[in-house]
């Protein structure tokens, strides 16, 4: 049996991000049947890749961005009776759509579920999928998370054209306990984490070094969550002398200096961190509890340890308002972030904001915002009528692109004179 595994391009930054998931759905599929992956965001077109390598099987990952050129890679292959089975957060949290073209949907993580898929189980006795029967879709119970992740297999990363990504991904937990309006990694992965083992992470690290890779994102929620085991896992990256570079998410108040230097150390190169509104009411509307005081000070102490910041900023949030947006554009320009990425808040399935006010804009005008807003539907907070909406996300942008064009000059300048750090007194 020969089984095709897609991931469908979609339109927003981070096209070149490693499909992961993928792999391990790979791995596991490998004690079944002969499987290749077509990666459609280096390039690959799915539906020439199906027709070259004629699979019996084509299981096709999206996000809700994605999931229009899911569809039609789903319908060309009902066209040619090859079974589809579809995955992924869109699919999750709307198998209906799903179900248009796949034959079977698996919701939620999908290992486990996948291998008693092909190991012949019967469909009603499979936790987490949803299929069609007598023209009524069934949705079985969901499935407990796997708790012991370590059991999981390493991905199978010898399956993709490696040359064409310029970095490697990483997971090395699963779950988030935090709740906030615009994310569904809570109600997809589960509320507990989960998490690798300290040997299990760095013997990944280790791998992709040797696979020739010298940068990896780590895609954990928030990676520094457990501070002794991360403080653990950069002693061993430098004990095994592991010479890459890697960045991770995560959030301000789980950030202090101990911790800071000893990433640095194991090669921390890049921390993202979600700021998304500077003022407390919005946060605290959409369930964002930090301290953004603290916050100002772990960007600051970023700055000086020699680690690079990238802030999260989202627009169009729940109690949004033009005072808001000016304490936001304000806070970024004190805290001084080597990088920004502006998003709208997007009305996702498996959100709060998916149950909210909505409104769609023309492609071309969310392109410009780099982060999320394609692809989907927008959230219209309750403060704003649609002209003040439009009005405030055009100044907020223009603000931002100036904050960016800034430091490209900065930095510019930099390469030229090498007097990095009194230029960024300059900013």
């Amino acid at each position: 049996m020969k089984v095709l595994l897609v991931n469908p391009k979609f339109p927003y930054k981070g096209r070149d991000k490693f499909p992961i998931g993928l792999g391990y759905i790979a791995s596991v599929l490998r004690n079944y049947c002969e499987v290749e992956i077509a990666d459609e965001n280096i390039g690959i077109d799915a539906i020439e890749y199906v027709k070259k390598y004629k699979p019996d099987i084509v299981g096709i990952t999206s996000t809700t961005p994605s999931f229009g050129r899911a569809k039609e890679i789903g319908n060309f292959c009902n066209e040619r009776e090859i079974k589809v089975i579809a995955g992924g957060v869109h699919a999750t949290f709307c198998p209906e759509d799903a179900l248009e073209f796949a034959e079977i949907v698996v919701r939620g993580e999908g290992e486990k579920t996948i291998e008693e898929i092909f190991s012949g189980k019967e469909l009603n006795k499979i936790l987490g999928i949803s299929y069609k029967e007598d023209g009524k879709t069934i949705s079985t119970p969901l499935r407990e998370h796997v708790r012991d992740i370590d059991i999981l297999p390493i991905p199978s990363y010898d399956l993709f054209p490696l040359e064409e990504y310029k970095m490697m991904s990483i997971v090395t937990s699963r779950g988030c306990f935090y709740n906030c309006s615009y994310c569904c990694a809570t109600r997809f992965w589960g509320c507990k984490v989960r998490f690798h083992s300290v040997e299990r992470v760095v013997t990944e690290f280790e791998l992709i070094h040797d696979l020739g890779f010298k940068y990896v994102k780590i895609h954990d929620s928030t990676f520094t969550l457990n501070k002794k085991r991360v403080m653990k896992i950069c002693d061993e990256l430098v004990k095994r002398e592991i010479d890459i570079s890697w960045s991770c998410e995560t959030r301000a108040d789980y950030l202090d200096k101990e911790l800071l230097e000893k990433m640095k150390m194991a090669g921390c190169s890049l921390i993202c961190m979600g700021i998304d509104s500077a003022d407390e009411k919005v946060l605290k509307m959409n369930r964002r509890f930090f301290n953004l005081s603290y916050a100002e000070g772990i960007f600051k102490l970023c700055r000086k340890i020699g680690i690079k910041t990238r802030a999260y900023v989202v627009f169009g949030l729940e109690g949004e308002t033009e005072e808001s947006v000016k304490k936001t554009i304000e806070y970024i320009k004190r805290i001084n972030p080597d990088q920004i990425m502006l998003s709208l808040a997007t009305a996702y399935p498996g959100t709060e904001l998916f149950n909210g006010n909505l409104i769609e804009m023309s492609d071309s005008w969310a392109a410009k915002f780099e982060g999320h807003g394609r692809g989907a539907k927008l959230y219209l907070p309750r403060t704003l009528a649609i002209e003040e909406y439009k009005k405030l996300a055009e100044f907020i942008w223009k603000e931002i692109k100036n904050l960016k064009i800034t430091k490209n000059r900065v930095s510019k300048y930099d390469r030229n004179k090498g007097n990095k750090l009194s230029c960024r007194k300059c900013i």
